[in-house]
């Protein structure tokens, strides 16, 4: 097994000790952060440059891509768990890497389905885009979708933080300037969607060799791999899935429900909460298999877990003080002057994030435990939500909309706390003698 293997349970020992500057999560918060300043660039250029309705475009086709690597995303995630159980695994590492190579394969041959797919104007109608070339134009990187998520779990089982820091800003740094140069090159949004299918390529470079570093240790077993990845995986993709439509559920159902005009402004304060969430969404990757580590060396979980809270809660309060005292600031300059008419909502869309945020951690932590019970408790709340906030929409307009959106979140977050308290103590309480 690589160092990086026997490196990751000492950075982990680190975490209940207090070593906060110290840990990996630091490493993995500041590089994902700096890999969302680039993708907050991205976003404050585009919504300069295009014209309103062609933002509305791009914000559609970017949470579609969002949408299709959170489902892949549950690969990564439990690919990450079995890495970090450490040795044992070494056998199902080499299937990994194999099947890594075949994920690109299949993916290749469904490539053309997927296409004629995205190209029916059903769809594109249904999305209320204006060009039916864009989706087309992003189907072209599905190959490497299930490849780049099977390489970053690798990577996050291992904790191997220099491959996790070069994929998330060489994807960002491919997509900002190569999405500029098409735009500058007059490609117009078509040049700028195949820049962002080309960034998932680049991330995938830095974090394939965690993937196939095994390829020749062990005879194949793609087949139990899949299998057992499919079992780890599924709970992870409900949660994907799940964490789409609480984050963009009125993006999506704004272009019925609300004006054009209140519509562009969805999209804008859209945009300023995936920038909070993708903030701390990184540290996910890093809470499983730190929790998985200290649940091996029996040490306390909460320890272990708090120096990521930490980050998130401070993320949450200086968005949430900064949207009191200055949200048209927020506003106009993440998504520009033309959507200064969102800033009295921008609070809402911040603490709608940040709520949710803590309820993905939390359902991340429990599953780290084999829990189930907080990815459940995510999707159940889904369809409450989603329904709460269509009907405010359609009787309150905007401001109902994004007010409803945050007290479902606050409430998940609520319930979401008391279920991993409640885990907790449950799980000391076993190891406790009477």
């Amino acid at each position: 097994m690589s160092s990086l293997v026997r490196r990751a349970p000492a950075a982990a020992r680190l975490l209940p000790a207090g070593a906060l500057i110290a840990s990996p999560a630091v490493a993995i918060f500041l590089a994902t952060n700096l890999a969302n300043a680039g993708n907050l660039l991205f976003n404050m250029v585009f919504s300069r440059v295009l014209n309103p309705a062609e933002f509305h475009d791009l914000t559609v086709v970017l949470t579609i891509k969002l949408a299709i690597l959170s489902v892949f995303g549950a690969v990564q995630m439990a690919s990450a768990q079995m890495v970090a159980r450490g040795p044992e695994q070494e056998p199902s590492l080499s299937a990994m890497a194999r099947l890594h190579r075949k994920a690109f394969l299949i993916l290749f041959v469904a490539a053309p389905v997927v296409l004629s797919f995205a190209m029916a104007d059903m769809v594109t109608d249904a999305l209320g885009l204006g060009s039916s070339r864009l989706l087309p134009i992003l189907a072209l990187a599905l190959p490497v979708t299930a490849p780049l998520c099977i390489a970053r779990g690798a990577a996050q089982g291992r904790i191997s933080v220099r491959a996790m820091v070069l994929s998330a800003n060489l994807e960002m740094i491919v997509r900002l300037a190569g999405a500029y140069a098409a735009w500058a090159a007059g490609l117009g949004l078509e040049g700028i969607v195949g820049a962002i299918a080309l960034s998932l390529v680049a991330g995938w470079l830095p974090v394939r060799d965690d993937a196939t570093r095994q390829i020749a240790a062990h005879p194949a077993a793609e087949s139990t791999l899949a299998l057992r990845l499919a079992v780890l995986a599924w709970p992870f993709a409900v949660l994907q899935v799940a964490q789409v439509f609480h984050l963009d559920a009125d993006l999506l159902m704004s272009a019925a429900v609300l004006s054009s005009h209140d519509a562009d402004l969805i999209a804008a304060l859209s945009l300023i909460q995936r920038v909070q969430f993708y903030a701390c969404f990184g540290l996910a990757g890093v809470l499983l298999p730190t929790i998985i580590t200290a649940v091996q060396q029996g040490r306390p979980v909460l320890p272990a877990a708090t120096p990521i809270f930490a980050l998130v809660l401070g993320v949450g309060a200086a968005l949430a003080v900064a949207s009191s005292i200055a949200p048209e600031f927020i506003v106009t300059t993440v998504a520009g002057p033309a959507y200064a008419g969102a800033a009295p909502e921008v609070l809402s869309a911040v603490t709608a994030a940040f709520a949710f945020t803590c309820s993905y951690l939390a359902a991340t932590l429990l599953a780290a435990l084999s829990d189930r019970r907080g990815i459940a408790l995510v999707v159940l709340a889904l369809p409450f939500a989603t329904a709460a906030i269509w009907a405010a929409g359609q009787s309150g307009g905007i401001e109902a909309m994004l007010h409803v959106k945050a007290l479902a979140q606050l409430i998940l977050m609520a319930l979401s706390a008391l279920l991993v308290a409640y885990a907790l103590k449950t799980r000391h309480g076993r190891k406790t003698p009477a």
